[in-house]
């Protein structure tokens, strides 16, 4: 996974649980990944990590430009903003005036 050593992953989580995306038992592994990292986790807890909070959380490529690999540092406004890189936003906004 590419955000093992990329240092806005946590960041990102934390954005999440802050918007209060998160609940249940995806909250709680959540919290611990950002103590422990992922390797903490067991198999179940790696699935919901997966399937609840990076399948649902993470835009895999900008709708816009088609960039596939968007910044963790933008990938909560990417998932806020439509799927959309922050350059294909910006341009989306500066269109509107």
């Amino acid at each position: 996974m590419r955000h093992i050593d990329d240092d806005g992953f946590n960041d990102f989580l934390q954005q999440l649980i802050k918007g209060e995306h998160l609940d249940g038992a995806a909250l709680g592994i959540t919290k611990k990944v950002i103590d422990t990292g992922e390797q903490s986790l067991s198999p179940q807890q790696t699935y919901v990590f997966k399937t609840y909070v990076l399948d649902e959380f993470i835009t895999p490529e900008c709708k816009g430009c088609g960039l596939d690999d968007i910044p963790w540092c933008e990938m909560y406004h990417a998932y806020d903003n439509g799927h959309v890189c922050n350059l294909c936003w910006h341009h989306s906004q500066k269109d509107d005036f």
